[in-house]
């Protein structure tokens, strides 16, 4: 890049990423700081996206809003409506069978699996179950020493002792559905919580909800205020710093340009924060390296049905032996808040080597695919799509391999001179990990400002 050309900009705050996390800060610095917010896309929200269609949305980037902290806080602040899935329910569509999972008893009673794969069934739900409990023990020891010894197993442990095709493949399609991986991928402790929060009623799981609108009504809220203080469409090509001061080079719509800052927040993906910052320490290097991603591909359809139907109760529908892992029912967010609306919108979701697969086709043949197993799984639907949306999703949840994340998540917490990481692989993946991620490292630069004056 030659000096000659560049831009020259200053300010207190960089923020790199305009995601959930960058946004999170971003906002949280703007009113004590002179803030600058980069992203490359042309629109804010990162991984965050849903598409809008009368009534109702897809969520085609994070699915669902669950837990507590900055996440709830910001859509209380904006007035953002969430629509509850505490009353709804989840169940299991095997060899044409639709069966609700909320009754371990009843899911084995009447699912259509061999016998042997139900015995399997119940020995790794009741593991997952027992295993997950350990994780969140009110005995501090006992949570230690649970995640520890998960963290240096794969996800494929959590399946001991099986040996039926069936549970092979249920079990893949959980871990395809709600990371974006195959088992063996990732270590069990993430896979652990995943499936163990899936396997808890919706009403056990706290602010399980969907904004009314879609997620993107949480990420569009914050850009809104944040103004111009985000430049979008800025690239950024590298990131070096020094004791007390950043800088940044990135590709704008006014060219490049130069911004040094007094501190930054780097909120991007993991892979992308390893290509802008070169000169990492091998000790944090080491850390996002550790850190992978799941990928997806989802078929969101809107739909057209009058009256009560049989999916309204249900947020989501894992099946196993159909092209795409899992149904999510949009719409189940608004149901019981007055007359029933016409339409709906369902979002056909494959990850791992699911989603490898549907890859290889064109997006006509994946939309194709999806809605002729989607008539399948709900016949009643014939006639009544209005609509499509595909998506090719290459990073979405974030995860790790076995005996990686402790240290890593350890440190990535910490500062690296005047630069705080943000982003949902500080926590236990989720878009309110994402959001407390860059609050909190919003707050921890302001005080090491603050600090800093008062010397």
């Amino acid at each position: 890049m030659d000096s000659d050309l560049e831009r020259e900009e200053q300010c207190d705050v960089v923020v790199i990423g305009a995601g959930a996390a960058g946004l999170v800060a971003g906002s949280t610095l703007a009113e004590a700081t002179d803030v600058v917010v980069l992203e490359a896309a042309l629109r804010p929200g990162g991984r965050v996206e849903s598409v809008r269609h009368g009534d109702y949305w897809l969520n085609v980037g994070a699915q669902f809003t669950e837990g507590a902290g900055p996440l709830f806080d910001v859509m209380d602040r904006y007035g953002i409506e969430r629509g509850s899935l505490a009353g709804r329910k989840a169940a299991l569509y095997l060899k044409g069978r639709m069966v609700t999972t909320d009754s371990p008893a009843l899911l084995l009673l009447r699912s259509r699996m061999s016998l042997a794969a139900k015995v399997e069934l119940a020995r790794v739900g009741l593991r997952i179950r027992r295993t997950h409990a350990r994780m969140f023990s009110k005995n501090a020891r006992v949570a230690s020493e649970a995640r520890a010894r998960l963290d240096q197993e794969s996800g494929a442990w959590l399946m001991k002792g099986v040996r039926t095709d069936e549970m092979r493949d249920l079990f893949r399609a959980w871990s395809g559905q709600w990371i974006g991986c195959d088992p063996e991928e990732t270590a069990a402790t993430q896979l652990t919580f995943s499936i163990g929060t899936a396997l808890e009623k919706a009403a056990k799981v706290p602010n399980f909800a969907l904004p009314v609108g879609g997620n993107q009504s949480f990420t569009d809220a914050l850009a809104a205020d944040l103004g111009d203080r985000i430049r979008l469409g800025a690239e950024v090509t590298s990131v070096t710093w020094g004791d007390d001061l950043v800088t940044v080079q990135y590709s704008g719509t006014k060219g490049p340009t130069r911004l040094t800052a007094r501190r930054a927040i780097v909120a991007v993906p993991a892979d992308r924060a390893l290509a802008i910052m070169p000169g990492l320490p091998a000790e944090q290097r080491a850390a996002l390296d550790a850190i992978e991603y799941g990928r997806y591909v989802l078929a969101g359809v809107f739909t057209s049905e009058e009256g009560p139907q049989r999916w309204d109760d249900y947020f989501g529908v894992s099946t196993p032996d159909l092209s795409f892992q899992m149904v999510f029912n949009h719409a189940a967010a608004l149901r019981g808040q007055g007359p029933r609306r016409s339409g709906g919108a369902l979002v056909c979701l494959a990850g791992g080597s699911r989603a490898d697969e549907l890859n290889k086709l064109t997006d006509e043949e994946i939309e194709a695919t999806c809605v002729r197993d989607l008539l399948v799984l709900f016949p009643e639907l014939e006639g009544r799509i209005e609509r499509v949306v595909v998506k090719r999703q290459p990073r979405v949840v974030s995860y790790w391999r076995s005996g990686t994340r402790s240290t890593s998540q350890q440190t990535l917490r910490k500062p690296l001179g005047p630069i705080w990481f943000a982003g949902d692989y500080l926590a236990a993946p989720s878009l309110a990990a994402a959001a407390e991620s860059g609050h909190r490292a919003a707050t921890k630069l302001l005080q090491s400002l603050g600090a800093e004056a008062a010397r």
